[in-house]
């Protein structure tokens, strides 16, 4: 230990006598902060994420570490030192061990320049830790390998520069392997279990699942394996120093045995792999890679076996990395299903080549064939059977929806296993919920109950209500005949499910609440506000044109009630995610004297303030309108809520119908009526859900209009009351999921803060330039004074904007001083400190 030591101290204090560290530090630093903030553009993402960051690290550290791996041993041969190792008792590997300590140490002391970004994402927001820690522990794993890795060049040649640019072609090979790029390339050329060889030395996997937050055993054993034989080449061509000249049996044997591991590494890689591959740990802070109980619930609770076959072309599929790692989530997620079913889940994996049997079974079941940059298509989708044969498919599983994975797969696994599919009734007024509309006009959200549930739209004229119907959905409806409001008041005191979407202030469709709703609300303990709801500091972002230009300003009327408004002890409710956008909401206001029990699921925040509704809906809609007719309600308030009780029905006889004049249709009319009047009804405990909003329905308040992707729980909310009242609750926890994207808080605050104060002068100053526009000589003879007022004032309003852009870029600039100078500081105080002890250790 004592040798160990000695080596260990001297190679430290050899970088930081000389410059050679301080050199590497610097330009690590230097190329860091130029990668993170100009090219990968770190702030403008606004998100706390350190992937900028690392993203280029492999690269840098390819570079690099060859750098400071390169003298270790070339510098000893040049000068003749190594044949004093040679000739010591001290072992090689001790040796070379120690040497590698040393450079190790210095590439820990540039990789801490993590720590400040690390810090300062922390004060943005709320990173996800597990995934930066995990990251930063595979670039430390990588650095050594590449270290290792100039090391063996480095006891190859006395010539340090020869070393550095054999180290950094080789490192840079082991990351590109894994390109499909390169791969593609190097297929057309040679054989596809050369290229397949190649492949198994590719470092560019392990650091793909860091990114992901998946920590695997596989990729430390690829690490610990690279860089054992990287050690193994380092010793080998030190010893041959001692054997020049000499004809050794052993050392051919030893050439012999290191192309046996060089050939046998690749072969035995993919069978670790194949032996272990669901030995890893999820370090995300929102477990995404993890099984959820819902999903392990469904899967454990399934009554009949399910066949699931996953077609999915292997040999097309790994030479893109996108897919080739989705398909590991895919098989891991199956596996992990399998796992929880009992037995139940009978997995079978299937690769659809070309003219094959397995490609006409995925033709056959409607699996997608995505063109692919050669002549044969990519198939991968899944297909799910149970015992009496019915299927049903995942065309095709993208990457792009890896978020709702779990979610589809489990929703297959429930349809697959149901009986028969339940039936929702819906009575509708709005064209978000509407029996007219062809594919084109659906909402999103119609589509996806149509998918999951049978629907039997109600009319106001029935006589009869659908068969086996679960639940009912009521949104804001017209008036409907006294006898088929009397068929639903019997369907809710037999203890019905019924979910009212009702809205004071509706702004994407004209119906609006009726006297008959208003009084059915009434008669179940609760009632609609006149006013509708304001929330100055949780109002989404709109454009609006100002004289200055287009400006994203807060809209008090468009709340986005998260988590701290939302009811998590409430099984309805429990399972949202992300915040909840409305549009114009009214709030809910309970009938003390009724004898149902109202439970909030959303409520405002306490700084929500009230609009009146009639001044909004004929107003410009502005949020400067919002903003200034706005008054404090001094309270929370209730945008939904779920009231429970015995609903007694309205009417106890039943009323006498308007018959239909056509004879033929009034002896149907007649025959349903009875029949539905004859049936007994016991009375039960009512489950009544009541959103003051229609708005949050459609797509605009919670999809991205560019891209398609959910950007709140509208739907999530609606298709889990679905879910637990008709469907399967084990569904509800799934279709919201935690958000990916980690916003960067603080700037958001900023934002909000300076449209505060943007708004309040923005009032003032339109309304001086409209009485210096009113001033102006429409003749067009010149007044100097006004007209200079006139520019004066649109220069004031051009600086409130400018202003908060400054603040921006002032952090901006003051984040890049702190994570490029405090490095460099604290690597120079570090330094000082290694070679203060290693003098001291010497002494």
């Amino acid at each position: 230990m004592t040798g160990f030591l000695a080596v260990f101290r001297r190679e430290l204090r050899a970088f930081f006598l000389g410059p050679l560290a301080y050199v590497f530090i610097g330009v690590y630093i230097l190329i860091s902060g130029l990668a993170t903030w100009n090219i990968a553009r770190l702030f403008d993402t606004a998100r706390v994420d350190l992937s900028p960051f690392f993203q280029f690290q492999p690269w840098i550290l390819a570079v690099l570490a060859p750098a400071i791996g390169m003298r270790l041993w070339s510098e000893d041969l040049r000068s003749r030192t190594a044949q004093l190792y040679l000739a010591s008792p001290l072992p090689l590997l001790t040796v070379h061990l120690a040497k590698a300590l040393a450079g190790f140490c210095v590439l820990l002391l540039a990789l801490m320049i993590c720590v400040p970004y690390w810090l300062a994402m922390t004060w943005l927001g709320a990173p996800d830790h597990g995934v930066i820690a995990l990251s930063l522990f595979h670039m430390a794993c990588l650095g050594l390998v590449f270290l290792l890795v100039s090391m063996a060049f480095s006891a190859m040649t006395r010539h340090q520069v020869v070393a550095l640019v054999l180290s950094v072609a080789t490192c840079l090979l082991l990351l590109v392997l894994g390109l499909n790029l390169v791969t593609t390339g190097l297929g057309s050329s040679i054989p596809g279990f050369v290229t397949d060889w190649l492949s198994g030395f590719s470092l560019f996997e392990p650091v793909r699942n860091s990114s992901r937050g998946i920590l695997r055993l596989t990729d430390l054993l690829i690490y610990f394996g690279l860089g054992a034989l990287a050690v193994t080449f380092g010793i080998f061509f030190i010893n041959q120093t001692r054997l020049v000249g000499q004809r050794s049996s052993a050392k051919y044997w030893r050439m012999a045995s290191l192309a046996l591991l060089v050939i046998g590494f690749p072969i035995a890689r993919g069978l670790v792999q194949e032996s272990l591959p669901g030995v890893r740990a999820d370090v995300t802070g929102y477990r995404l890679n993890t099984l959820s109980p819902g999903a392990e619930a469904l899967a454990s609770s399934l009554r009949e076996p399910v066949d699931l076959t996953l077609y999915y072309s292997s040999d097309i599929g790994q030479d893109y990395p996108e897919i080739r790692a989705h398909a590991e989530r895919v098989e891991a997620l199956l596996r992990a299903l399998e796992q929880s079913s009992n037995d139940k889940i009978r997995l079978k994996f299937s690769n659809p080549r070309p003219f094959s049997q397995s490609e006409d079974e995925a033709i056959l079941y409607g699996i997608s064939a995505i063109p692919t940059e050669g002549v044969d298509p990519l198939y991968f989708g899944l297909v799910g059977r149970n015992r009496v044969d019915d299927t049903q498919t995942l065309p095709f599983l993208s990457p792009d929806q890896d978020r709702t994975l779990e979610f589809d797969v489990s929703r297959l696994l429930s349809g697959l296993d149901r009986l028969e599919t339940p039936t929702i009734g819906i009575l509708s007024g709005i064209s978000a919920l509407s029996a007219t509309a062809n594919e084109q006009e659906k909402t999103p959200l119609q589509k996806a109950i149509e998918a999951e549930y049978r629907i039997g739209w109600i009319t106001p004229q029935d006589f009869a209500l659908p068969t086996g119907m679960k639940l009912l959905i009521i949104a804001q409806p017209p008036d409907v005949s006294a006898h088929t409001r009397y068929l639903l008041d019997r369907f809710i005191s037999a203890g019905g499910r019924v979910l009212v979407l009702a809205d004071k202030a509706p702004l994407l469709h004209e119906r609006t609440v009726s006297d008959q709703l208003n009084d059915w609300m009434s008669h179940w303990g609760v009632s609609l506000s006149e006013q509708i709801l304001a929330e100055p500091e949780l109002g989404l972002a709109v454009s609006v044109q100002t004289v200055s230009g287009p400006q994203a300003i807060r809209q008090p009327v468009f709340p986005a009630l998260g988590s701290a408004q939302i009811n998590r002890n409430d099984f309805l409710t429990a399972p949202l995610q992300n915040a909840v956008h409305f549009g114009a909401a009214g709030w809910l206001i309970p009938d003390p004297g009724r004898k149902t029990q109202f439970t909030p699921l959303i409520s405002s925040s306490s700084e929500a303030e009230a609009l009146n509704a009639d001044a909004y809906l004929q107003s410009d809609q502005s949020p400067a309108f919002a903003r200034a007719n706005m008054s404090p309600l001094n309270n929370e308030v209730v945008v939904a809520a779920r009231v429970s009780g015995a609903m007694t029905a309205g009417e106890n006889e039943p009323p006498k119908p308007q018959w239909p004049d056509d004879p033929v249709l009034r002896r149907l009319a007649e025959a349903e009526w009875q029949e539905a009047i004859e049936a007994s009804v016991l009375l039960r405990q009512a489950e009544i859900v009541v959103i003051a909003d229609t708005d949050f329905l459609y797509p605009a308040f919670y999809l991205n209009p560019q891209t398609g992707a959910v950007t709140a729980d509208n739907e999530a909310l609606v298709m889990s009351v679905l879910d637990q009242f008709a469907g399967n609750p084990d569904l509800a926890s799934l279709r919201a999921r935690p958000p990916t994207a980690r916003p960067m808080t603080r700037v958001i605050e900023m934002r909000r803060a300076a449209e505060e104060e943007y708004l309040s002068r923005q009032q003032e100053l339109e309304t001086r330039l409209g009485e210096i526009e009113s001033r102006l000589n429409p003749s067009g003879a010149s007044n100097p004074g006004v007209q200079a007022d006139y520019l004066n004032i649109r220069k004031d309003l051009r600086d409130l904007q400018a202003d908060f852009r400054r603040r921006i870029d002032n952090l901006e600039a003051w984040l890049r001083w702190i994570t490029m100078w405090i490095p460099a500081a604290l690597a120079f105080l570090a330094s000082a400190g290694i070679v203060f002890l290693t003098r001291g250790g010497r002494k």
